[in-house]
């Protein structure tokens, strides 16, 4: 019966005389090697102006932008609808800046493949 507390209180006290031990090492440590001397600075960085003026983006000429994609502008307007329906946005509050098709082939693991081939 008293085996039992005895080794409850010996691994107990273990843990707390390394705990002491760790914090006495810490802090010996912190003696010998010093702190670090607080670099002074010398005033406050200049903030960037709040009302400056924005860069107005150059105007893009969207007929020959599509066209050297080779996209109409119907499958531009799904496009911007399926990014509308899926983030909650209305699409006159985001504007499409480029449409890259993607890669050949596949661009998903395999399970996602097979995943979509299964499907019905």
């Amino acid at each position: 019966m008293h085996d039992k507390w005895i080794i409850l209180v010996a691994g107990v006290s273990t843990v707390f005389v390394a705990l002491v031990g760790l914090i006495f090492l810490v802090n010996l440590l912190k003696l010998i090697f010093g702190t670090r001397p607080q670099k002074v600075r010398k005033g406050l960085a200049p903030l960037p102006e709040i009302h400056s003026p924005a860069v107005a983006p150059k105007p893009v000429d969207s007929k020959k932008s599509d066209a050297k994609a080779g996209l109409s502008r119907e499958i531009v307007a799904a496009i911007a609808v399926a990014i509308s329906e899926a983030s909650g946005i209305p699409a006159s509050q985001f504007r499409i800046a480029s449409i890259t098709p993607a890669e050949e082939g596949f661009n998903t693991p395999v399970w996602g493949r097979i995943e979509r081939f299964t499907r019905k």
